[in-house]
């Protein structure tokens, strides 16, 4: 007769959604500090966009984004960042 199988509650888990996953910051100034989730590095919402702009910007100019394809992610990050914060 096969045995009775009962399930343990265990504590809820912490999880993380990646590095637009934003906490307050500890200084209490009101910026968002981002976590990077390989490195573990605290990042402040200011660096993290400055980047993904260098970013976008550099691959256009070397020819990897066509720049249609760039004013596209521009304007798609752009309305996704200002409907997100209404």
């Amino acid at each position: 007769m096969p045995k009775t199988i009962t399930k343990i509650d265990s504590p809820p888990r912490q999880t993380a959604t990646g590095p637009e996953q934003a906490c307050s910051d500890a200084s209490g100034n009101g910026h968002d500090v981002y976590v990077m989730p390989i490195v573990h590095l605290s990042m402040p919402e200011t660096a993290v966009n400055a980047g993904f702009w260098v970013v976008l910007v550099g691959a256009t100019a070397l020819g990897a984004v066509d720049l249609p394809l760039a004013a596209l992610i521009a304007a798609s990050v752009l309305v996704a960042r200002h409907h997100r914060s209404s």
